[in-house]
């Protein structure tokens, strides 16, 4: 039995079939234990990409937009720091901020609790209400009044609660910029540990580990292929990021439209190189476009024929449009014979469709979708910009302006006038005053009033030069200044009025109501107020003699002008007018 048992164990230790079957079972086990470690380590990748996307990713954007937010709101409301009044559409803009700001915020605050990442900003909440208290104190400040010490204090505190949260959330990025790449740095590694496990399954197991590890090194590289997409998406937001702060730094720079158009010319050549691209605005009838600015990277290349915001599928729809190929069926009918492709982005001021950058390729290869999402960001930033512009200048205008009639008010025409003083320009000043004025508010109402004054205000902006300035002084009283006009000139122009003042109310849609005025001239006196008080002086005259005449200041016999006088008809028949409807520069507004 002891030989026998021997023996047996002889075979079993040296029988080829058994080692083969011990072999076998070795490498299977070597195969499963890589098998196990490579499913541990692209469970723990995937993971970490998933921990990527739901609790980092997400949280880049809203960051992005609060701190926009907060930007915008501060550009808005800058120029009351320094004491100047602010329009109802700035406040009213800033308003709209400071709600877009809440709601960031708000919408911030719920993604850290339910990504549970409340740590990554822990003062935030404080910092946040720190600025909305010093916003709502600056309500006082961004209203109309003279500086004081309490609404400088007010504007540095609220600037320092926008410096305090702004470097929070600066903070708050970079957090969130070190654990998307840590995260993503651990999902590369676990990936790339996975890959290994289970090349060592496939070479030591085949052939028995050889479909498992095909399956496993399969997902390895899944998860790394999309590690690595993540990455360059990653990449394409931060330099598009980064194209955009630029331009928005660059825009906010320019001071008018004239220079903004040269920032988004550049910008596009570098968001669409080697590609023609133009901006078309619609002017201010909304009806037809004009070319404010051109990239010509091809030469002699044609610009787009569209002549209206109606007639351009993109700035009708607002939305982009991409035309591969100009012959296609669907191809926009202004590239039939240009025979190119284009990328077509509308551009939007204040929610009204105003405008189109036109990107052009060579047929048949349009621009492709990061070049598209480069020009969408110059389209955003420019409409951005041109609206603020806009309201700035709606602003500006409304603050030198009557709000009946749009002449001038008196302290925008003191301010014209010193210009005048320091160039050395003479001048005459005609002031006139609308006759039995009460009686005509008394008869037939203060609407009748109101019509007669914006009546009046057109005929002025129709017969008077585009260098004259024609201010409401008061109530009925009006102040034309007319720079480097002889006194008699002075009297053919005012007569003009007076007459088409007359034409005017023949269609007896108005009261019928006349003007008197007194003229002086600046060679009489060394002050604007001095030349006024000898016009009003003269205007007196012309009332006591009956109304409905001129009468020049300083005259030895002050007589009445009538239209009848032969000198005045010869210098109405040779004096150069702008008339409605001619070619001149414009009138003022």
């Amino acid at each position: 039995m002891g030989e026998v048992g021997r023996g047996r164990r002889r075979v079993w230790r040296y029988s080829p079939h058994l080692a083969m079957i011990v072999l076998a079972g070795m490498l299977m086990s070597v195969a499963v234990f890589s098998g196990v470690l490579g499913v541990f380590n692209a469970t723990r990748a995937e993971a970490s990409n998933v921990a990527l996307g739901n609790r980092y990713l997400v949280l880049t954007a809203p960051v992005g937009q609060l701190r926009a937010s907060v930007a915008d709101f501060q550009a808005l409301t800058g120029p009351a720091f320094s004491g100047a009044a602010l329009g109802p559409a700035v406040l009213t803009g800033g308003a709209a901020d400071s709600t877009t700001t809440d709601q960031l915020y708000l919408s911030l605050k719920h993604l850290l609790a339910t990504t549970g990442e409340t740590s990554l900003a822990p003062h935030l909440a404080a910092q946040v209400a720190t600025y909305d208290a010093a916003r709502a104190e600056l309500a006082a400040f961004l209203t109309a009044g003279p500086q004081t010490p309490r609404k400088a204090q007010l504007a540095a505190g609220e600037i320092a609660a926008d410096n305090n949260l702004d470097a929070a959330l600066a903070n708050l990025q970079a957090t969130i910029a070190t654990h998307i790449a840590t995260t993503n740095n651990q999902a590369q590694a676990a990936a790339r540990d996975a890959r290994d496990d289970l090349l060592w399954c496939l070479a030591l197991g085949f052939p028995f580990g050889i479909i498992i590890t095909a399956l496993f090194v399969g997902k390895a590289l899944r998860v790394e292929r999309r590690a690595a997409q993540r990455d360059a998406a990653q990449a394409q937001i931060s330099r598009r990021s980064e194209f955009e702060g630029r331009l928005q730094q660059a825009l906010e720079m320019a001071r008018s439209e004239s220079p903004a158009f040269e920032m988004v010319a550049q910008a596009l050549g570098e968001a669409a190189p080697a590609m023609r691209s133009e901006l078309l605005l619609a002017d201010s009838s909304r009806a037809h476009f004009r070319q404010v600015l051109t990239t010509p990277a091809v030469a002699d290349s044609p610009g787009c024929g569209v002549m209206s915001p109606d007639d351009c599928p993109a700035a009708s729809s607002g939305q982009t449009k991409v035309f591969p190929l100009s012959t296609a069926l669907g191809a926009c009918p202004y590239l039939r014979d240009r025979a190119c492709s284009a990328l077509c982005v509308p551009v939007s001021i204040a929610g009204n469709s105003a405008g189109v950058i036109h990107v052009t390729a060579v047929d048949g290869t349009p621009p492709s979708d990061s070049v598209r999402r480069d020009v969408e960001v110059v389209a955003r930033r420019a409409s951005e910009r041109f609206a603020m512009l806009r309201a700035i200048e709606v602003s500006q205008t409304q603050a030198n302006t009557d709000s009946l009639t749009g002449l001038f008010t008196r302290r925008s025409l003191e301010s014209q006038i010193r210009e005048l003083h320091d160039s050395g320009v003479e001048y005459t000043v005609a002031y006139g005053d609308l006759d039995h004025f009460k009686q005509l508010n008394d008869v037939f109402g203060h609407s009748a009033g109101d019509r007669a004054l914006r009546t009046f205000s057109q005929v002025l902006r129709d017969a008077l030069r585009p260098t004259d300035l024609a201010c409401r002084h008061g109530g009925e009283e009006f102040v034309i200044v007319l720079p480097a006009c002889p006194v008699i000139e002075a009297v053919a122009i005012v007569e003009r009025v007076r007459e088409r003042l007359a034409e005017r109310l023949t269609s007896g849609r108005h009261p019928a109501f006349t003007v008197s005025f007194g003229i002086a001239s600046s060679t009489r006196h060394t002050d604007f107020e001095g030349v006024v008080n000898q016009a009003d002086e003269a205007l007196l005259q012309a009332k006591a003699a009956g109304r409905d005449q001129i009468v020049i200041a300083g005259d030895p016999q002050p007589r009445p002008i009538k239209d009848h006088d032969h000198e005045l008809t010869m210098l109405l028949e040779k004096h150069p007018l702008v008339r409605p409807g001619s070619d001149g520069p414009p009138r003022q507004q």
